[in-house]
């Protein structure tokens, strides 16, 4: 009987998940066809020319969730590191102090860039202080979890964040679309091109005769990719009871911070409909091949489980089920 709630649990998310999955991949599928027709018209309405406090401020911190999800998942590899097998303790180690590091690093790094008069100390202070908050309220949700429990969590955090900023900057960089700001900038719509086109010819042209290339990088969102980040809410309620019931909670406010990085994104002249869109659905599918391997396909999370961790640690885990 011990075995039913965990169960339910499991199916529950997975049905939740399911559904979830669906509604997302409908809105989603409905703005990349609004935006195939109307990029253009969409920002020219919503780009007033110049940038605003409101967005600067979610152009450096809009992306946190990613980079949260990093050093969180550090933190929790960090405390469970030595009930891995002996020979990956030590690499389990670097991997934490290189996650919670790189993750703090990236906030810095990416708030600064987009924002360049920010003082990298405020943005600095701001990073350590979430990353801190983040990984204190985790020890706590977690320290009387299994440590499958932990495991497949902490997992399903560095993959998703990782692969996801992964992915948006592989397509990025070589697509060179370019951005809204620099065609009101020049007053040259010509410059403009459909999602589905890649402006390279253009950005080489336009970069030797002095142009930025950052101004060539609008598809997809990084921001709104990472910010996206955020749904991976959707598995607080198997890290303990107290979440059961609040999924809807969580997803809504995961929602509501990526709709906002994602249109402010739009407002400031950086991206199109199409990029944060697309952005968002590389994140959902991330997110769901991340979940999938790690909650639902039981055969790859035993082989990656008996692989890295003691047979103690195995023995004691199925003692609890008992």
């Amino acid at each position: 009987m011990k075995n039913q709630p965990k169960g339910t649990t499991m199916k529950k998310l997975k049905r939740d998940y399911n559904r979830y999955a669906l509604y997302t991949a409908a809105v989603l599928l409905i703005l990349m066809i609004v935006g195939s027709f109307a990029d253009l018209p969409i920002s020219r309405l919503l780009y007033p020319g110049h940038e605003s406090s409101f967005g600067q401020f979610f152009a450096a911190f809009g992306e946190l969730p990613a980079f949260l999800s990093m050093t969180s998942g550090g933190v929790l590899l960090f405390f469970i590191r030595d009930r891995l097998r002996r020979p990956l303790q030590l690499l389990a180690l670097a991997g934490s102090v290189v996650l919670a590091v790189g993750g703090i690093f990236l906030a810095v790094h990416e708030a600064t860039d987009s924002v360049p008069a920010m003082p990298s100390w405020v943005a600095l202070l701001v990073a350590v202080f979430l990353a801190a908050l983040c990984g204190a309220c985790l020890i706590l949700v977690t320290r009387n979890c299994p440590t499958k429990t932990v495991f497949r969590f902490l997992c399903s955090l560095i993959f998703c964040s990782v692969m996801t900023m992964l992915l948006v900057n592989i397509i990025k960089v070589p697509w060179g679309r370019a951005r809204m700001r620099l065609i009101v900038a020049t007053g040259n719509e010509t410059y403009f091109t459909p999602w589905w086109k890649a402006g390279k010819m253009l950005r080489d042209k336009l970069v030797a005769d002095g142009i930025s290339s950052d101004e060539f990088r609008s598809f997809p969102s990084g921001h709104t990719a990472c910010a996206a980040c955020s749904m991976l809410l959707i598995l607080q309620p198997t890290l303990g009871k107290r979440f059961r019931g609040k999924q809807n909670v969580c997803l809504i406010c995961a929602a509501v911070w990526t709709l906002l990085v994602a249109v402010t994104r739009i407002c400031m002249g950086a991206h199109f409909l199409t990029d944060v869109t697309m952005a968002a659905t590389i994140a959902v599918v991330v997110g769901g091949i991340g979940i999938h391997l790690f909650y639902f396909d039981g055969k790859f999370f035993r082989f990656i489980w008996n692989l890295l961790f003691e047979p103690a640690e195995n023995m004691q885990e199925e003692a609890k089920k008992e």
